[in-house]
């Protein structure tokens, strides 16, 4: 029984992307609250930087490097700021850049397209048959049967030749992580023109009826792709599964999945996302076999390669998620593939295939210039935040996040999102209670040494303020994490006046 699972994989995959980060520094998280309770971007005159600088102080080591900003979003008036054109790594607030420039450049009703063409096409069979990928970063199982099937549906019985996979829209790198060695979890998966289930395979241990029986290892989707092969022993008692998986590529196969470990008789299964080293080819395997299930005879088998000129258009499937929806996965989740596929994409549509890292980029520094950023407060290299290469200053985004929402062609795509203090997204768990609940709507960013906050608050007088804070530290001590709840109660407590206050300077 085929089981299509798009929901819960893409869901539990977004938040695997998002946990990577959950155990790093959340400093300027609280600092943020100051937006919810200031009656306070590109006016003179910070009324409040007092209160401020007596914050920063007492919260925070001198080791700290800080740049903050808080804005009215209708006048544009600084309420608060500090070292505000400082660049310091953005983590993944970062991604405001890259959501905000794919949404004013593409517009959210852009879609993505994966296209089936053919050749030597007679009666009801064909001779090689294509499958060329745009880079749809939400292309998953279910879509690519949903593919499969309407390939049976348009008449094809046989595929004389092979499947040829095309991913030459992009010439994409490899993805970037100083935090770490680059390695087999799903958020280091590799980017592609045509790739399924954000080029990662779910690998799932179940424990034998019996201690000292091999414990049931699968991969889903299944497919020819890869093997398994597994050293995964039920042991007595409920003790939670614990392996290693590392991974090795052969002549005879695209790769080899290998386990070692140990799952209790009566825990319950585990499973792990793993990333594929051959986006294109694992799509293919997966699209094949949905097509032999479909009843499709296949004689050849899927190699990579471009469409031939003799080829037609067989069926072309336009992802039924619009961008805009895309965007809303990318903030909430903080889903690193997606952001550098939408990057890739944006630098193919604007420059021309194939989409590259840099042409990407240079659409967003673009986007950056157009909303009045000036060139020394960033520099960019990779659009997800992952790299510690990003540099952008606090002012920066407090730019880019006043132009989006006061773009009527995509502010409300872009404002929903972010995550919804105390109710979803990275901000889930944060701000939960009942004074700031669903008063926040921010894009977190963590690595270590790195914590930041950016989006928009309802300051307790009514008004929409903007905000953007980023810390960078050396510090990694264990109590890092503590000084996010110190910030928090610290600025609750300040007395933040009325506008005549503000507008005086007092």
């Amino acid at each position: 029984m085929l089981r299509l699972n798009l929901r819960i994989f893409s869901y539990r995959l977004h938040n695997h992307c998002a946990a990577v980060f959950r155990n790093v520094h959340v400093v300027v998280l609280s600092l943020f609250m100051v937006v919810v309770t200031a009656n306070a971007v590109f006016s003179s005159g910070a009324a409040f930087n007092n209160q401020l600088e007596t914050i920063v102080g007492r919260e925070l080591a001198p080791d700290f490097a800080i740049t903050i900003q808080v804005a009215d979003l209708q006048t544009g008036r600084v309420l608060m700021e500090k070292n505000p054109d400082l660049p310091l790594v953005p983590a993944s607030t970062m991604k405001i850049a890259t959501s905000a420039a794919a949404l004013s450049v593409l517009k959210p009703d852009f879609v993505f397209v994966t296209e089936v063409l053919a050749d030597q096409a007679k009666d009801s069979s064909v001779g090689n048959l294509y499958v060329k990928g745009y880079g749809d970063p939400y292309l998953v199982s279910e879509e690519l049967f949903t593919l499969a099937r309407s390939v049976r549906e348009r008449g094809l019985k046989e595929v004389r030749g092979n499947i040829v996979v095309d991913d030459s829209y992009f010439a994409p790198d490899p993805p970037l992580d100083e935090n770490e060695k680059i390695g087999t979890r799903a958020y280091h998966a590799p980017y592609g023109a045509l790739s399924l289930n954000f080029n990662s395979v779910k690998v799932l241990v179940r424990p034998a009826n019996r201690s000292g029986n091999p414990a049931d290892v699968t991969l889903d989707p299944i497919s020819e792709y890869a093997d398994v092969k597994a050293a995964v022993m039920t042991t007595k008692g409920n003790k939670p599964a614990q392996f290693d998986v590392t991974k090795e590529a052969t002549p005879g196969k695209t790769e080899i999945i290998q386990l070692e470990g140990t799952i209790g008789v009566n825990a319950p299964s585990k499973s792990r996302y793993v990333n594929v080293n051959i986006p294109s080819l694992y799509t293919g395997e997966v699209f094949r076999e949905f097509l032999l299930r479909e009843g499709i005879k296949i004689k050849g088998r899927v190699i990579q390669g471009k469409v031939s000129p003799n080829a037609i258009s067989y069926v072309e499937y336009g992802n039924s998620r619009a961008l805009s929806a895309m965007i809303y996965g990318l903030n909430k989740f903080s889903n690193n593939f997606m952001a550098e596929q939408i990057s890739l994409a944006l630098g193919a549509n604007v420059f021309g295939p194939p989409g590259t890292r840099e042409k990407g980029l240079s659409v967003i520094r673009k986007h950056l210039l157009s909303c009045g950023v000036p060139e020394n407060s960033f520099s960019l290299s990779e659009a997800s935040g992952l790299s510690r290469n990003n540099r952008v200053s606090a002012s920066a985004l407090v730019r880019v996040l006043s132009g989006a929402a006061k773009d009527f062609t995509y502010n409300s795509e872009f404002m929903s999102s972010f995550g919804v203090a105390g109710v979803d997204g990275t901000l889930k768990e944060k701000f939960t209670d009942s004074t700031v609940r669903r008063r926040i709507r921010a894009k977190t960013g963590n690595l270590r040494g790195v914590n930041a906050l950016a989006g928009y608050a309802l300051a307790q007088d009514g008004r929409v303020l903007v905000f953007a804070a980023i810390v960078n530290s050396n510090n990694k001590g264990a109590g890092f994490i503590d000084y996010g709840e110190k910030i928090v109660r610290a600025v609750m407590d300040t007395n933040f006046g009325t506008r005549s206050n503000e507008v005086s300077g007092n």
